[in-house]
């Protein structure tokens, strides 16, 4: 009988990935495009404190990138309440959901 190395090869391959193999594949995936928590100027935030108390006077939308777990996150709304002794802004979106924003998670906020 003669060996077949082709067929000793497939019989070792992986013909499916069980639950947890695929979930450590996808938490590596993350893991690789995660980015650190970039530190803001004093002039970055005096403009977003600007640009917020604008949109909350002239009823404006506004479009804020979040810094969430080591992913940029987008949220746009109106301001509707800024909570100043737990440093939150309340942001209601377009569904109308009340977003809860904190002050240390801004990136960036831009008028739409």
């Amino acid at each position: 009988m003669v060996w077949d190395e082709r067929k000793d090869q497939n019989r070792w391959q992986m013909k499916f990935i069980l639950p947890e193999h695929n979930e450590a594949l996808r938490q590596l995936h993350l893991a690789k495009h995660k980015i650190e928590r970039p530190t803001l100027s004093p002039e970055q935030i005096e403009e977003f404190e600007y640009t917020i108390a604008t949109a909350m006077s002239e009823d404006s939308t506004l479009n804020f990138e979040l810094f969430d777990d080591g992913f940029v996150r987008e949220v746009s709304g109106q301001v509707v309440y800024v909570d100043h002794i737990k440093k939150l802004f309340h942001v209601k979106d377009s569904r109308s959901d009340t977003n809860l924003i904190k002050f240390a998670d801004i990136l960036n906020v831009k008028t739409l």
